[in-house]
């Protein structure tokens, strides 16, 4: 429940996690609190300050562009097994969840919209490889994923992450590893044209030092 209130932005960037307001939410003690912390602090969602509190970590945007390299190396390769083994189940599973996502869109339902995006991924991860693979790159990609939750809200952010889904799922559905690959790398480098207008317009959200970073990267692009 915490990590994913951090990764939909309802914790923001410096917020304070108030221990026991959770404690009393959720009905439980410190210690397993202290333990999802713990587990937090270790893909550096929060941080802990002796003597002052624990906090939701500013979006580090080394980390960002790290989750995007494990994310690109993994996931173009899974696109394209999932296509060279692609079934007519599963071609039928992706256009369910392209209606799904359409549905989501049109009720303007961003904390759905953005779990059938992760959804849609996942199914393509689990049918090409196993489950496994699929959270390492989860676990790559928690400050990657609050740069794209961001995105979510902004005008037509929807169709256009729809019509890369529909191409990369036609592409799988054809049996075109190739194509899929393209497709793939297409949609997930689109957050690189989306980044630079976050950190102009959220610069409260991200690390400081973000503006080098971002500078060193994107000029490698």
């Amino acid at each position: 429940m915490l990590r994913r209130a951090i990764i939909n932005l309802a914790f923001e960037p410096g917020a304070v996690i108030h221990e026991k307001t959770i404690c009393d939410q959720l009905g439980v003690s410190r210690t397993p609190l202290r333990e999802a912390i713990l587990q937090l602090q270790s893909e550096d969602l929060v941080t802990v300050v002796p003597n002052s509190g624990t906090y939701v970590s500013r979006i580090d945007l080394q980390a960002v562009f790290d989750g995007q390299l494990v994310r690109d190396a993994l996931e173009m390769k899974l696109v394209r097994v999932a296509a060279a083994r692609v079934t007519p189940a599963f071609a039928d599973a992706l256009d369910a969840s392209l209606r799904e996502q359409t549905r989501a869109a049109a009720a303007k339902d961003h904390d759905r919209f953005y779990d059938l995006d992760e959804a849609f991924h996942a199914m393509i991860a689990e049918f090409a490889a196993s489950e496994r693979v699929w959270r390492i790159v989860n676990g790559a990609k928690a400050h990657l994923d609050r740069v794209r939750r961001l995105s979510i809200p902004i005008p037509r952010h929807h169709d256009v992450v729809i019509a890369e889904h529909s191409e990369i799922a036609r592409a799988v559905a054809a049996g075109d590893p190739e194509a899929a690959s393209v497709a793939m790398k297409t949609h997930l480098d689109r957050v690189f044209t989306m980044i630079r207008r976050h950190v102009e317009e959220r610069r409260d959200y991200f690390a400081t030092g973000s503006d080098a970073v971002l500078a060193e990267h994107l000029d490698a692009l």
